[in-house]
């Protein structure tokens, strides 16, 4: 009888860590290159573009999954790069109708990018809920004639203590980002989009900045926001990098990477 008593709480206590360990940044690793002269223009001729990540199919949505209409309508692949100051995001939009935004919405209601990355690359990538170097970066551009303006919403209302670094931007028309660039051109079937963000703007006297280096990998993730007219009570279509369902029963709570940094994939600085 303690034998089998053993074998079935060593069962148990093997299930307790297999269960952890698969929660452990599950979805897909981005490697960035080193930038060079990267000149942010919407022109991607001086990046990588072999490493990249997609978000091209329905297994990937997480809401609204009854408003896509195929890669056409929403899709992304998307390019990073580094130096020891700044990441540069770089994303090619697959919208047959892109940049819907609309003033005083809330961001993630409209056409946008959420961008997850942890500045912490001791972060633990087992933890469950948002710590003060866990980052949600919402962005959105709206273009009036031939300019863009460029909006983000760094939402911090998941983080029991954000050392100071509180949720600013969530109804648009703010660039939170101080020192950002960003640039939009046009494709075939969508948009190119060319960002930089400087990592000191993710830190503060409590929050040490991310200094990247070759070899050094942290939480990162991405999802892609479509909404095709800014109507009232029309939320927006939403894919995610690291998603990988089953069916058609979806709903954010699906795949819940808003509070649970454990399903985000990562980023990996290479030479």
């Amino acid at each position: 009888m303690k034998s089998i008593r053993k074998r079935i709480v060593f069962l148990l206590a093997m299930l307790m860590v297999m269960s952890s360990s698969a929660l452990a940044y599950t979805g897909p690793n981005l490697e960035a290159p080193r930038a060079g002269d990267v000149v942010i223009d919407g022109d991607l001729s001086e990046w990588d573009t072999a490493k990249h990540l997609r978000i091209d199919h329905e297994g990937q949505i997480i809401d609204q999954i009854e408003h896509w209409d195929g890669e056409a309508d929403c899709a992304m692949e998307l390019y990073a790069m580094w130096d020891e100051e700044n990441l540069y995001i770089a994303m090619k939009i697959f919208d047959d109708t892109p940049l819907v935004y609309r003033e005083g919405f809330p961001l993630d209601e409209l056409d946008a990018i959420i961008l997850f990355l942890s500045t912490d690359p001791e972060a633990d990538p087992e933890r469950t809920a948002y710590t003060a170097t866990d980052w949600r970066i919402v962005q959105s551009a709206d273009k009036y004639k031939d300019e863009f303006d460029f909006f983000n919403y760094i939402d911090r209302d998941m983080i029991a203590d954000p050392m100071g670094w509180e949720t600013q931007g969530e109804y648009g028309d703010e660039m939170v980002f101080e020192d950002y660039e960003g640039a939009i051109a046009d494709m075939e079937g969508g948009i190119i989009w060319e960002s930089r963000i400087s990592l000191a703007e993710l830190s503060n006297e409590n929050i040490p900045a991310l200094v990247p280096a070759a070899g050094v990998t942290v939480g990162f993730d991405c999802s892609i926001l479509d909404v095709d007219l800014p109507c009232p009570g029309i939320h927006s279509l939403r894919m995610q990098c690291s998603a990988e369902l089953e069916g058609r029963d979806r709903s954010p709570e699906s795949y819940n990477v808003d509070e649970n940094p454990s399903l985000w994939g990562t980023m990996t600085f290479v030479d």
